[in-house]
């Protein structure tokens, strides 16, 4: 079982329903502007992308925050409010240099390490609040092998520098989180993991396409992985709260 959630509240009737059918919309309005990205010139599907990634983290912030507040402080809702607030800061420095027309100048740079930095914050949420469950060792064991043979074939080919460095370290923290939540009973808790995986290889892919293709407009597509992945995950954490409304 889940850490047990202390000083319980009694949520405001309907939130639940309120809060899950937002973060279903959202995940359908991501799905929709995937498959839009054939579609849109590609500036108006970067904005409307950053915006919804935007608006999902900001939001899900909120939201954690209010299911820590009104209904039950769950061990896992302060960290994980703070990985989202911390990657919607970091993304919204992102899209304001993109649109200032800084695009060489968003990788590497401070912004790589908020978003790093969140993406391991989101990863000691789950340590503290969510028990450690038996994992089948080869899955761990290929996690990690991913996780360090694509950065060190791109350090061997490319050298030692400031972009191959944040390749590994983005690497390194979405390999961490993904091990982490698989070790944590994907089964328990299905939302939370496939919005986890989802929101982790959408990292590992960006420093890949900042790296070698970014005139490549389809990968701009892994927005649409983030803002999928982060209302998962907020869809999962809902459901971790373990409460029930009459």
């Amino acid at each position: 079982m889940d850490k047990p959630v202390t000083n319980p509240r009694i949520c405001p009737p309907g939130s639940y329903r309120l809060i899950s059918g937002t973060f279903w919309m959202i995940l359908a309005a991501a799905a929709m502007l995937t498959i839009l990205i054939l579609l849109l010139p590609q500036q108006v599907f970067l904005a409307i992308s950053n915006y919804l990634q935007i608006i999902t983290a900001c939001g899900g912030a909120g939201v954690i925050c209010f299911l820590y507040f009104r209904c039950g402080r769950h061990s896992v809702m302060p960290y994980a409010a703070g990985a989202f607030a911390l990657w919607g800061i970091a993304n919204i420095a992102w899209y304001f240099n993109v649109a200032m027309g800084l695009r060489a100048e968003v990788f590497p740079s401070l912004i790589d390490m908020g978003i790093i930095a969140s993406i391991l914050v989101l990863m000691i949420a789950y340590q503290n609040g969510l028990p450690k469950k038996s994992c089948a060792p080869q899955y761990i064991l290929g996690i990690l092998v991913i996780s360090l043979i694509i950065p060190a074939g791109i350090i061997l080919t490319r050298g030692f520098t400031g972009q191959t460095l944040v390749t590994f370290l983005y690497f390194f923290a979405c390999g961490s989180l993904i091990i982490t939540s698989l070790s944590r009973g994907y089964s328990s808790h299905p939302f939370l993991f496939s919005g986890t995986v989802l929101f982790a290889v959408a990292f590992m892919i960006y420093p890949v396409r900042e790296m070698f293709f970014t005139a490549n407009p389809l990968l701009s597509v892994i927005g649409t992985f983030v803002t999928a992945g982060l209302a998962l995950i907020v869809l999962g954490l809902v459901g971790i709260t373990g409460q029930k409304e009459t």
